[in-house]
């Protein structure tokens, strides 16, 4: 595999961002920026051997800086919502900012999609990787401890786009990481999700409530609205909050090696994506609010509207910090974490 880096402008802090380019044997190629980690383009063929851009994105690093819905970020210190903003950690109350209804989404106002992350290539047993890190210091964004984080890309041979994570800290904190990837497995841009068939391992979802907000507790998925053991064409449901913007427990919970946590294809182009992670959980997206408040414009002038991008975020469950008992979203320093999920792409 090789990585070709250029550059990809500065910030308005006169921060410098660059924008790697992973390529495999197969031409698969996928580009990456170190800033929030993104990644910004994933080109693969579909059944007749046509390559297409698969995830939802920018044009360019000031695009990505006025902000976007976390296209392809790194999201983080807890990605997902952390209930009323606020939690209780070893006696002490840690507030924090309130930046989606009442509850802190995606580590806050300045979370690790907005960071300039160092980078690196590293060569890991024969395979060419980009390594980016972070040193997150105690009290951002309202979190105890110091966290040193790194997060590895790497498009291997088997066409698979592989995430490795690894955290460690000073104090007990909450930490839970995802990638925040929209796929259209048509090609960004084309269109709709609707036609494509997804199938995720899980037996039981989160309970939430108007707000999304995370109620601390866990009910059986429902056959015919959640339950997406079997494969589902997204089109033949009634799409909402409680099936298409929901984070799911995974059968297995949390593994030493990655397992099959979803699988969706799409019919027209014959692409697939298998998902495998060592996480307990994945939360399901598919795009419910884009555009919302105003149009989302993507790479290329493309207005992405409502349902043109699917998100499957390995993680685990964002509440733990205020609800241990579903899940374990804690990061302590006698237990470094770590982390890997799996993105294996096919046309059939």
């Amino acid at each position: 595999m090789s990585i070709e880096v250029q550059p990809f402008g500065n910030l308005s802090t006169g921060e410098a961002a660059s924008l790697f380019t992973l390529t495999n044997k197969n031409g698969l190629s996928a580009k990456i920026t170190n800033y929030g980690g993104i990644l910004v383009a994933l080109s693969v063929p579909d059944r007749d051997g046509k390559f297409a851009d698969i995830v939802l994105g920018k044009d360019s690093l000031d695009d990505y800086a006025s902000g976007h819905p976390y296209f392809g970020a790194i999201t983080g210190r807890v990605a997902g919502r952390i209930s009323g903003a606020q939690f209780t950690l070893e006696g002490k109350t840690y507030p924090l900012a309130a930046n989606n209804g009442p509850n802190c989404l995606h580590g806050g106002l300045k979370g690790y999609d907005q960071l300039v992350w160092a980078a690196e290539t590293i060569n890991d047993h024969g395979v060419n990787k980009l390594r980016l890190s972070i040193t997150d210091p105690d009290g951002s964004n309202g979190f105890p401890g110091t966290v040193e984080c790194t997060v590895t890309y790497a498009l291997l041979d088997d066409n698979t786009l592989e995430i490795a994570y690894t955290a460690s800290t000073d104090k007990t904190t909450p930490l839970n990481l995802t990638n925040h990837s929209y796929f259209n497995l048509k090609g960004s841009g084309e269109g709709d999700i609707l036609g494509h068939e997804v199938q995720i391992f899980a037996d039981s979802v989160a309970s939430i409530d108007a707000n999304s907000t995370l109620l601390g507790r866990r009910e059986p998925v429902v056959d015919g609205f959640n339950d997406y053991r079997d494969p589902v064409v997204l089109g033949s449901r009634d799409l909402n909050g409680n099936n298409a913007d929901i984070h799911f427990f995974l059968e297995n919970a949390r593994t030493k090696l990655p397992q099959v946590a979803a699988i969706v294809h799409e019919p027209t182009s014959g692409r697939t994506v298998e998902v495998f992670t060592t996480e307990p959980g994945v939360q399901f997206y598919a795009g419910l609010f884009l555009s919302a408040d105003a149009p989302e414009i993507g790479k290329d002038g493309v207005i992405h509207g409502a349902m043109t991008g699917f998100c499957l975020e390995t993680q685990d469950y964002a509440d733990s910090v205020n609800c241990p008992e579903m899940g374990g979203a804690i990061l302590r320093p006698d237990e470094p974490f770590s982390s890997t999920t799996l993105y294996r792409f096919s046309a059939k």
